[in-house]
């Protein structure tokens, strides 16, 4: 009895030992499993970092900008550079200014060596809307996007941005055609010789004072978009024409209040654009005047249409950006809101003479401020 009590012991422990053995043998088999599953998983999540990180691509931009010869010019470009330095921009691309001569052929050039040069986009701020479609029908083969913005140009294959430059015109005219009660003489500004928006801006003011039959345009001149240039002109006007009813500006409003200073000319109905000094030049001197803000088409808003297109975004191939319009008289009824100019609203004393402002959209992803653009 004794005997089989103690080998029924031994069989129990037997048995005992082996489930232990086993038991642990499993364990161990499923931490080496766990630990299989964990470093596949590992291996897993550091394949998809590793392409994810493959997958961004810095694109590399070029604004091909043909002239400086205004501050507008200079301001668009330095707002360009500073969206470009912040996110969600600095870690998409790089952006190379590229400035050349205002001929068609000096841009063309350009645009054909950064072609070369193997950039992503090219934004071009164009010296004329045609001569340079072959130059940017080269890059487009070569799948390169173009974007043009500003003073755009007619390829089929490029993007483009403007303002409605027509209906500016077309505002403007009519509010000096009603500031001097339909009829005077009015003196034109052509603008920039060549230029596209300076052609548009002259034929909407043309057609718009060619409705007002007591109206006559007696003088044009050549702006360019400058103050000299522009005061030049104007003195050359009035030298021949003593009396000026009106003048319509595709610029500079402050040369033409000089002008009519320095010969003694009562101060006219006058239009132009938003440079910080024409505005307190019109406030300063009680003259009635319409300002138009078209500044939004520049080279950030056409940097963001390149990186959308680049990351595979549907961006329609024309995009029209609505002017805005100050007065000094907002009473005068041209069928689109007026923005009264006061200053420290819409113009500063402590600030330069051609500053414009605003320069971005207000929904845009990154706002600079005026302080940033102005300072050296």
């Amino acid at each position: 009895m004794k005997k089989s009590l103690l080998w029924l012991l031994v069989v129990v422990l037997a048995i005992s030992m082996v489930a232990t053995f086993s038991l642990a043998g499993c364990k161990e088999k499923v931490a080496e499993e766990e630990v299989a599953e964990e470093e596949v998983a590992e291996e897993e999540t550091t394949a998809a970092e590793t392409t994810a990180v493959e997958e961004i691509k810095v694109y590399k931009i070029a604004l091909s900008n043909s002239f400086m010869g205004n501050d507008f010019r200079q301001e668009m470009e330095k707002v360009a550079e500073i969206v470009a330095s912040r996110e969600p921009f600095k870690s998409q691309c790089t952006l190379d200014i590229v400035n050349c001569e205002n001929t068609p052929e000096a841009q063309s050039d350009s645009i054909d060596a950064l072609i070369e040069q193997g950039y992503d986009a090219i934004l071009v701020d164009a010296s004329s809307p045609t001569a340079l479609n072959p130059a940017v029908e080269r890059a487009i083969d070569r799948g390169i996007v173009v974007v043009a913005f500003d003073q755009i140009v007619t390829a089929e294959g490029a993007w483009k941005i403007e303002a409605d430059c027509d209906k500016v015109s077309r505002v403007q005219a009519e509010y000096i055609a009603k500031a001097i009660n339909g009829k005077g003489s009015v003196v034109v500004d052509r603008g920039l010789p060549g230029a596209p928006i300076s052609k548009v801006l002259q034929d909407g003011a043309e057609a718009v004072f060619a409705e007002y039959p007591d109206i006559e345009i007696v003088a044009y001149f050549d702006g360019q978009y400058a103050q000299g240039p522009a005061l030049e002109g104007m003195n050359g006007v009035l030298a021949t024409n003593p009396k000026v009813d009106a003048v319509f500006t595709q610029g500079y409003t402050g040369p033409v209040i000089q002008a009519l200073q320095a010969a003694n000319h009562p101060m006219v109905p006058m239009s132009g654009f938003p440079y910080n000094g024409d505005l307190l030049a019109l406030l300063d001197n009680n003259v009635t005047g319409i300002i138009s803000n078209i500044n939004f088409p520049n080279g950030a808003v056409a940097l963001k249409m390149a990186l959308d297109i680049l990351n595979g975004e549907d961006v329609p191939k024309y995009t029209l950006i609505e002017p805005m319009f100050l007065a000094t008289d907002t009473t005068i009824d041209v069928g689109v809101l007026l923005e009264k100019i006061e200053e420290g609203v819409n113009c500063w004393r402590d600030l330069s003479y051609g500053f414009t402002w605003p320069m971005l959209p207000k929904d845009f992803p990154v706002q600079v401020t005026a302080e940033e653009v102005v300072a050296e």
